[in-house]
């Protein structure tokens, strides 16, 4: 515990701090600071609570055995089965976790070839009219099946495929990727749909999407609801970051833009003719977009450029931080590599050349309220490929 005994605590109103985390509750978090003076700070005004002076990356991940929930939650975990329905894991810090198949996206059962992780990547945010069974026939190629998964061991999944049972090995499979009917897999549950309070990352790299989180004075546990509505308890020396920011974000893709432009070729829908298309400049460029894939939707809307092109906002009153995600998102396999500027008032804040698929970088700067944001996108190819 003294490892642990002091955490960064980062607020709306006031730069970092160290405290002690006595506990967590809907109310807010009770710290206790260096001279022995006890405070209690609501959610609404806490950004992040930082456990560890770095935070796990992607490759902390079993990324060999890994989970995806409808709700955007990330984990890996040490065994797994499906019984009547009910999915039951065991994670990477002993702790346990068992909800309903149908909350389950995807499971990830062994590590996978770079060509085959570009083919099970479209078959997960493909549609879906049943379970589907992705089987490893090669090191370069995936083939799918799709029926119903009606167990799991830890030697087979069986599954009804046209009237016939298999029992197909897992050394043999890639993975599976569980249908939901509509109402569930657009992120609602029966008890309607759970608003997101924090974001959860632990030491092992998971990341879970929280509607509740609680740590008893004393406690050895967090209690975590997830947005989904599954319950999970990860040990406290186990946490690295909890997100509260999430209840003072205000989303770029819902503002309304001060300005958008694209570049002058896609303008006149790609051609060297010299002849413009009605319409075209809607088209290409940055544009609001709602990831309505299951998994994804606790993140919001998000912005996607089609090619070159940059869009500028207002930063409203009281917002101090931009944070997100950029990646290359591409439908294929061929995209061009493009250069992303965020610039405030004309000075540059954050740039980053994206040149592979399957990565995230990660955006965190200070802005100041009421100036002006601008993003700028530019390929590296007069006509680009890929989004």
């Amino acid at each position: 515990w003294g490892a642990f005994a002091q955490t960064e605590v980062a607020t709306t109103d006031q730069a970092p701090y160290q405290a002690q985390v006595l506990s967590i509750s809907a109310d807010g978090v009770e710290l206790e600071l260096g001279n022995k003076k006890l405070q209690s700070i609501p959610l609404d005004r806490l950004r992040r609570l930082n456990f560890s002076a770095s935070t796990p990356g992607e490759n902390a991940r079993n990324v060999a055995q890994q989970v995806k929930l409808r709700d955007g939650s990330e984990f890996g975990y040490r065994s797994f089965a499906l019984v009547d329905g009910t999915a039951s894991f065991e994670l990477e810090a002993g702790a346990q976790l068992s909800l309903p198949a149908t909350d389950v996206h995807y499971i990830l059962l062994q590590q996978l070839t770079t060509a085959q992780s570009t083919q099970w990547q479209a078959i997960v945010q493909s549609r879906a009219a049943a379970d589907t069974l992705v089987l490893i026939r090669s090191a370069d190629a995936l083939e799918k099946l799709e029926g119903i998964v009606s167990g799991v061991t830890a030697e087979q999944v069986r599954f009804d495929f046209s009237g016939q049972t298999i029992d197909a090995p897992l050394t043999k499979l890639a993975g599976l990727r569980f249908f939901a009917p509509a109402a569930i897999a657009t992120g609602r549950n029966r008890s309607g749909e759970l608003k997101l309070a924090a974001i959860v990352r632990d030491r092992s790299g998971n990341r879970w999407m929280s509607a509740g989180v609680s740590l008893p004075r004393g406690g050895t546990n967090v209690d975590l609801d997830l947005q989904g509505g599954a319950t999970v308890k990860i040990p406290l020396e186990q946490v690295s970051e909890i997100d509260f920011s999430s209840g003072s974000t205000q989303f770029l893709a819902d503002l309304e833009p001060l300005s958008r432009e694209t570049s002058s070729s896609l303008a006149t829908g790609g051609l060297s003719l010299g002849l413009a298309v009605a319409g075209a400049e809607g088209l290409f460029g940055a544009r609001a977009r709602s990831l309505q894939q299951p998994g994804q939707l606790a993140l919001g809307p998000s912005l996607e450029f089609l090619g070159s092109g940059s869009i500028s906002y207002r930063i409203p009153a009281e917002f101090t931080r931009l944070r997100g995600e950029v990646e290359l998102r591409p439908s294929g396999n061929r995209f061009t590599p493009c250069q992303v500027i965020v610039k405030l008032e004309n000075r540059i804040i954050w740039q980053e050349r994206l040149s592979e698929t399957g990565r995230r970088w990660p955006l965190d700067v200070a802005i100041t309220p009421d100036s002006r944001l601008r993003i700028e996108v530019a390929a590296e190819a007069e006509t680009p490929v890929g989004d």
